[in-house]
């Protein structure tokens, strides 16, 4: 997969893995949660829609990173939506995050495991050459399984099972 070019494990489609954070996020939430997961997803969705100030390190990251983020359409569209990455000070505004947090706050994880925003990901990965596939996504549903839980000094920890190195 990676023979042609090398660099591919660590940039581009090829080198993502298939999202579990919001599964975990959202299995811990249904166990233990007190607040309604809407007024969880609110405050992202608000630094998502509103923005946030860009602060020097970032800006300075943007600088360094200005070719390969002016390449990436949807890296343009947040990190230089005006043709020219942000600088320290200006606001970063991500509208299309926002959106997608909005059914994720709706729907709960099942938006991203086997809904519409699984299949927005799914074509997006695979038009920029990645392989993720809607199945990928459907392993995630469910309750957290034995496989991505270990009790360790008085504490139980969860994970991603393998081939993640989460639990690891």
């Amino acid at each position: 997969m990676y023979a042609a070019d090398p660099t591919t494990k660590y940039r581009g489609a090829l080198a993502m893995g298939v999202p579990g954070e919001l599964a975990g996020l959202h299995a811990t939430w249904t166990r233990y949660g007190r607040l309604p997961w809407r007024d969880l997803v609110a405050p992202a969705i608000r630094l998502a829609r509103d923005g946030y100030e860009v602060v020097a390190y970032v800006a300075r990251a943007l600088r360094e990173s200005e070719d390969a983020v002016l390449a990436d359409p949807g890296l343009r569209a947040v990190f230089a939506p005006a043709g020219k990455v942000l600088a320290a000070g200006e606001t970063c505004r991500n509208p299309a995050l926002a959106a997608t947090l909005e059914r994720v706050a709706e729907e709960g994880a099942a938006a991203l495991y086997g809904g519409a925003v699984g299949e927005d990901l799914v074509r997006d990965v695979r038009a920029a050459g990645g392989i993720l596939t809607v199945d990928d996504l459907r392993g995630y549903e469910g309750e957290v399984s034995e496989a991505m839980r270990a009790d360790a000094m008085g504490y139980t920890f969860l994970g991603m099972p393998p081939p993640s190195s989460g639990t690891v």
